[in-house]
């Protein structure tokens, strides 16, 4: 079966079909051809012994059976008795004499009787016998037979072409689709080539497509939209990649520098400075990869998270309550209580987040908002910072994205915050804009 499966293709399963099909039908085709061929053959026979029985039965109203004689047929395969109701024969053809009466029926004056019989040489005929009266009003019976071998070697005839026909026919169709799906399957066997040929290093390369807008077409569409797919993953890896070592490059080398100096100046060393800028920096590099960490789990398995109430007006307000304690920002506060369904953790520092994005840029004022509404559960973080522009507020969210006037790396962001944020807040279904310049606003259902 293994074997069979591998060996077997597209174009061999259709010939295959293709050939079943219509032996199939061919089969149950002759069949019916061959029936229909006998029905119509015995009927027209059935036609032409009526009008022989009648043409008889006339010249027996006539002249009378004992003045008749039947020398020859009244047809090339037919013969003809008189026969009384005795079952005495009272006239037969030249073939016929001395024959006993070819049936018992007598039926009555103009009814028939259609039947069979065998005579000399063992051959069939079909047998019909007519009711009628002779010249002195004596009942008779016209029996006209005729021979069926004429009919069954047409239907011998027709039955043999079908059998040797009908297998040429079935092979024939057979070819003929397998060269047929050949043909249409050239367009695939291309894309296939094309794709096959496609690597890490050519992934711009596209399947060519046919003129025709068929299925194929449609195939190849999707093959290069997968392509498309493909491209822009790599290509966001390989950025994410590289942003990554560009990120860690700078906490590093500080690292590397405070220990070179301070080795190769013992003497001199502030080592509790350098203590305190190995610590800073390792802090911060020990918050970009949990946040690099975050992102690729995220693209790899999506977000995992738990399903709970959570009070979002107490985060909040806890937020607020850090950046007074640690600020000197006059923090304003319009909260309702409200309560959605999703991840404390991942929510709190989605709050975190946005409300640390905020306090950096704020020269003075920071203000937070929560509220219910008829799309949900709806927060506003806005400061009096420069904003960001219009067309710069969608790509503040991808990874590693800082404008020259509001992020910089001497403010601690690492460029990942606004992406954590969005991936966090789209896996609970909400949304995360700029609102405005300063203002940023963030919807989750409840």
């Amino acid at each position: 079966m293994e074997a069979w499966r591998r060996w077997s293709g597209v174009r061999v399963r259709a010939a295959l079909v293709a050939a079943g099909s219509v032996a199939v039908a061919l089969v149950l085709g002759s069949y019916g051809f061959v029936t229909f061929l006998q029905r119509s053959q015995v009927h027209d026979i059935d036609v032409s012994l009526a009008q022989q029985a009648q043409t008889l039965a006339s010249v027996i109203g006539q002249s009378g059976a004992e003045h008749i004689e039947l020398p020859t047929r009244l047809g090339p395969t037919s013969t003809e008795q008189v026969i009384d109701p005795t079952g005495h024969v009272l006239a037969a053809s030249a073939d016929l004499t001395g024959h006993a009466a070819l049936t018992a029926a007598r039926p009555a004056v103009g009814r028939q009787f259609v039947g069979r019989t065998r005579l000399p040489p063992d051959a069939d005929y079909r047998l019909l016998a007519l009711g009628a009266r002779d010249a002195q009003g004596e009942r008779v019976t016209v029996v006209v037979a005729q021979s069926l071998e004429p009919a069954e070697a047409a239907r011998y005839e027709a039955a043999v072409l079908l059998a040797i026909g009908g297998p040429v026919l079935v092979l024939l169709v057979a070819l003929v689709t397998w060269w047929v799906a050949g043909r249409a399957l050239r367009p695939v066997e291309s894309m296939r080539q094309q794709v096959d040929g496609i690597d890490a290093a050519s992934l711009n390369a596209r399947v060519p497509l046919p003129d025709a807008r068929d299925e194929v077409w449609l195939l190849g569409g999707t093959l290069n939209r997968m392509l498309d797919r493909l491209e822009s993953a790599v290509r966001a890896q390989r950025q994410f990649v590289s942003d990554a070592s560009h990120e860690l490059r700078s906490p590093l080398a500080v690292l590397r520098t405070s220990v070179e100096v301070a080795v190769a100046h013992p003497e001199t060393a502030d080592w509790q400075g350098t203590a305190d800028v190995l610590l800073e920096e390792t802090h911060r590099v020990e918050r970009l990869v949990a946040d690099l960490l975050l992102l690729a789990n995220a693209d790899e398995r999506g977000i995992q998270m738990r399903r709970e109430d959570v009070d979002l007006d107490d985060l909040l307000a806890a937020e607020a309550h850090r950046i007074r304690a640690t600020t000197t920002l006059d923090v304003v506060t319009r909260i309702q209580p409200t309560r959605v369904r999703g991840d404390h953790d991942r929510l709190a520092r989605v709050l975190r987040n946005l409300v640390d994005n905020a306090a950096r840029h704020a020269t003075g004022r920071v203000e937070l908002s929560l509220a219910s509404g008829p799309e949900g559960a709806v927060v506003e973080i806005a400061d009096d910072g420069p904003g960001v522009p219009a067309e710069d507020r969608e790509r503040v969210f991808e990874r590693f994205v800082r404008l020259d006037v509001s992020r910089s790396r001497q403010q601690g962001g690492t460029g990942l915050g606004l992406a954590i944020v969005r991936q966090l807040v789209e896996a609970h279904g909400g949304t995360v804009e700029f609102a405005e310049a300063s203002v940023v606003r963030l919807v989750l259902p409840q």
